[in-house]
Parts: C-alpha cells; structure tokens; sequence
C-alpha cells in the first residue's frame, strides 16, 4: 500500500514513466536497500563478536564504572591459556 502512495507520489515527479515501471524501480530500490541493511548487521555483529573473542569490553558496559562480574577473572583464564 506504501509503495502504491509512493508510485502515485512519484508518478508527479516523472510524468512519462508508467506505473508499472515507477513501480519496479521502487521496489528494487527498497530490496537493495534491504539487502544492504542486512549485510550491514551481520558485519557488524561478526566485528562486534570478534572484539568479544579478543578481549574486548562490551561497549555497553562503558556507562557503568565498573567492569561486569566475572570479566576480570574470564580474561585472566583467557590470558593463561
């Protein structure tokens, strides 16, 4: 229904272009969209998890003054392995 409004909205900005191809572009452009947004949460969450590995604080954490219970004692089991 949204990208029916959009066509509609857009048919103003491009008089000589059908509805069916306003329509197409649309929609690939939103699915391209898509594709990159979830590309861009996987690689992010696999950094995010690859700094956890290595040690890193979650950045989370940062508001607190204090590192949560037990990562001390983690990292210092992870460092003697």
């Amino acid at each position: 229904m949204l990208i029916g409004i959009a066509v509609i909205a857009a048919q103003d900005l491009a008089p000589n272009i059908t509805y069916a191809k306003l329509f197409a572009y649309i929609f690939w452009g939103l699915a391209a969209l898509a594709v990159n947004l979830v590309g861009l949460c996987v690689i992010y969450l696999n950094v995010y998890q690859w700094v956890l590995r290595k040690g890193g604080t979650d950045t989370s954490w940062f508001w607190f003054n204090t590192e949560p219970k037990g990562l001390m004692a983690m990292k210092e089991k992870l460092r003697k392995n």
